[in-house]
């Protein structure tokens, strides 16, 4: 009822997904939760025998924010930059946080914490126990 307060990167996906699942019919859905398992057995595997995984959240340097004037493309560009370690664990449920960690050139720079599936905990203690110990360099 009020589309002008989502964000422009959920106005696509919206959009994208309602055209996806009325031209083909839930097919590539299905196909991608197929893939889902399989990604989800690879950290469990990776996981079985280590607690925690640390990624860098970013796999460049961090970019500044998109400004007040800029248009929908550099928005959704610079949304989908930053997706590439994040968005698997959206798909696998395991629990990821990031941990600021330093900066590059004034910008933030994360660590990411992945735990085992239903293990949230031990994320946020590893995560805790970082701030506490390190900060954010």
């Amino acid at each position: 009822s009020r589309p002008d307060d989502l964000s422009e990167t959920t106005k696509l996906f919206s959009m994208m997904g309602k055209y996806m699942q009325q031209k083909y019919h839930g097919h590539y859905y299905s196909k991608a939760q197929n893939l889902r398992r399989t990604l989800k057995a690879a950290y469990d595997e990776a996981l079985r025998e280590y607690d925690l995984l640390v990624l860098p959240t970013l796999l460049r340097k961090p970019t500044p924010l998109p400004g007040p004037d800029a248009t929908r493309e550099e928005i959704v560009t610079r949304a989908f930059e930053t997706n590439y370690n994040t968005s698997p664990f959206n798909m696998t449920g395991n629990p990821a946080m990031n941990v600021p960690c330093g900066k590059i050139d004034g910008l933030p720079v994360g660590m990411m914490l992945v735990g085992r599936w239903g293990e949230d905990a031990t994320v946020l203690r590893a995560a805790d126990a970082y701030e506490r110990g390190v900060g954010d360099g």
